[in-house]
């Protein structure tokens, strides 16, 4: 039985250290931080049977817009929960099968775009890639889109037919409802439209059309859900701003204009060379594709790339189209470097990647979170708490002396959502605070939880999270 399935040994091995990976330390790196918080938040309100909301100080927030992730993230990690109990462990467990079934459908995108060996290549850079890992074991919704996504192409690929058709936008349709940026796969299905219009393919105009219009039809109802629950003052207008853009308030060319030396870190510096080995191999392995399905993965990179630089320079930004270039990165390397100088690129890429990744360069392996948990569940078990903090909040199992308050993320929430006054003011809140900021407080106001983690008694209050 072993000997029949011996030729597949580099699959195993790249499992392997995929799982190494992806299991590593689940619970700790990358520390949580503020957007998993947010996320791991909800996921708890819903496994403890408080629906789909965000805690406030006073009540609570239905189907919160402002996360910009449906439910297809929120209720793998709520079940989970649910049978785990509260940790983060539990929460990132779905992260966790979420990444296999992103490797596995990567996998078999790539071997049938350029063969096998160009998909072992390509996957072995995927599974080392610390951006990868690092975002697709916290509770984000980045490499989940992505796995839809992926198999929306995958299906994309297939000859013309109704299966093709509505799978395919079915597909990229929870790829934009499990994370809002994803709807760039919109604008992307645009062009291919136009090429079909303007070469007067009727056939592929009416697939793209069925697919473009799919997509929305499974985004929209869930966005039409949280507008109608939408808390605060904003105008309509605006708030119509925040819903279809996601909020974002970055400036035009943003990275270009006010950090350009950021593209001068080593991980862009990468991605640099990564878009030239795929942009060739993308070029070559045109014919391997049908039109539709190459247009819309270069116009895809494209906006991704274009998004990012209108962004705050974080790389989770450029990450989609990182993983959309690597089924092409092989192929472009062994064309422009040949056979025998591309494997050794490739040997040292992977290589590099891999101790990137198990020296823990490619994020933060802090405790602080962790211990700050483990200090409230010991010292506050029978005391009131606010907590700023939305990793913290998360990772804490329910207790009603516990208590959240919004941190000044959401464009839409009124001060009164995110103040604590009156009797509250009684309550120690805990924050997150660097040494400068701790200056501003005397000695006996502070309580060290853990590292930065502080909490904080007698503080100036009505207080308003700034």
């Amino acid at each position: 039985m072993l000997r029949k399935y011996r030729y597949l040994w580099p699959e195993f091995c790249i499992s392997l250290i995929a799982l190494i990976f992806m299991l590593r330390e689940l619970g700790t790196f990358p520390a949580s931080w503020a957007d998993e918080g947010l996320f791991v938040i909800v996921a708890k309100m819903l496994a403890g049977g408080q629906g789909y909301a965000m805690p406030l100080l006073q009540g609570k927030w239905l189907y919160p817009y402002f996360l910009n992730v449906g439910p297809t993230l929120i209720v793998p990690v709520a079940a989970s929960i649910r049978i785990f109990g509260v940790s983060l462990v539990a929460a990132r467990i779905p992260m966790v099968l979420w990444m296999i079934a992103c490797t596995a459908l990567f996998y078999i995108f790539t071997r049938r775009v350029a063969g096998r060996i160009n998909a072992l290549w390509a996957t072995a850079l995927l599974v080392t890639l610390s951006a990868f890992v690092n975002t697709g074991k916290p509770v984000l919704g980045e490499i989940p889109a992505f796995t839809f996504l992926i198999g929306g192409l995958l299906i994309l690929m297939q000859g013309p037919s109704w299966k093709r058709t509505v799978v395919s936008g079915l597909l990229f349709g929870l790829a934009f409802l499990t994370k809002i940026t994803f709807g760039l796969i919109l604008p992307a299905l645009g062009v291919a439209w136009l090429r079909a219009l303007v070469r007067k393919r009727w056939t592929e105009l009416r697939d793209v059309t069925v697919i473009g219009i799919l997509t929305i039809l499974v985004f929209l109802p869930w966005r039409i859900v949280e507008m109608t629950h939408t808390i605060g003052s904003e105008g309509l207008a605006q708030q119509l701003k925040n819903f279809l853009a996601g909020g974002d308030g970055s400036t035009l060319m943003y990275v270009l204009r006010f950090t350009p030396e950021l593209l001068l870190r080593l991980p862009y510096l990468a991605f640099g060379l990564f878009f030239l080995f795929a942009v060739t191999g993308w070029w070559a392995l045109r014919k391997r594709l049908n039109a539709t399905t190459w247009i819309v993965i270069g116009t895809l990179v494209a906006l991704v790339m274009l998004y990012f630089v209108n962004g705050f320079g974080w790389y989770r930004l450029l990450l989609p189209a990182h993983l959309l270039l690597l089924p092409f990165v092989p192929t472009g390397a062994f064309t422009l470097l040949g056979k025998r100088a591309g494997t050794v690129v490739l040997i040292l890429i992977i290589a590099a990647q891999a101790h990137w990744q198990w020296t823990h360069r490619g994020s933060n392996p802090s405790l602080e979170g962790p211990q700050a948990v483990a200090y409230i569940i010991g010292h506050y078990q029978e005391k009131n708490l606010i907590v700023e903090q939305t990793e913290i909040f998360g990772q804490l199992p329910f207790n009603p002396r516990w208590r959240f308050i919004m941190p000044n993320i959401s464009f839409s929430l009124s001060p009164e959502f995110s103040t604590v006054a009156g009797d509250d003011c009684r309550i120690p809140l805990l924050r997150k605070l660097s040494e400068e900021q701790r200056s501003g407080y005397r000695p006996q106001q502070i309580e060290v939880a853990a590292g930065r983690y502080v909490i904080v008694h007698d503080y100036p209050c009505p207080y308003t999270v700034q």
